[in-house]
């Protein structure tokens, strides 16, 4: 089974979470490849879409649907995450 929009936004949340909303601390104490690593909206949501699917399809796992899960919820990250900075960038509020 591949991801839907609301599993998509599910994963998204997981990975937006993951990148902006850890405590500084945690940012602080990670070594210096996780910090990277979060930092990469594409890699973040990698991440988090393969959690995604086992919070979701744990008892019945199939490697296929791992992966599909996985890349799909990396490029979703990875487009939402870019709308998100280019809006930021053009409007009054923003950066």
């Amino acid at each position: 089974m591949m991801p839907g929009l609301i599993e998509l936004l599910f994963a998204y949340g997981i990975a937006f979470g993951l990148m902006n909303k850890l405590p500084m601390f945690v940012y602080e104490k990670l070594p210096q490849f996780f910090n990277r690593l979060l930092s990469c909206a594409y890699c973040t949501g990698f991440h988090a879409g393969w959690i995604a699917y086992l919070l979701l399809w744990g008892a019945h796992p199939h490697w296929v649907a791992f992966l599909g899960w996985a890349l799909a919820s990396a490029a979703f990250s990875y487009i939402i995450d870019g709308v998100g900075r280019w809006l930021e960038g053009h409007t009054p509020l923003g950066g």
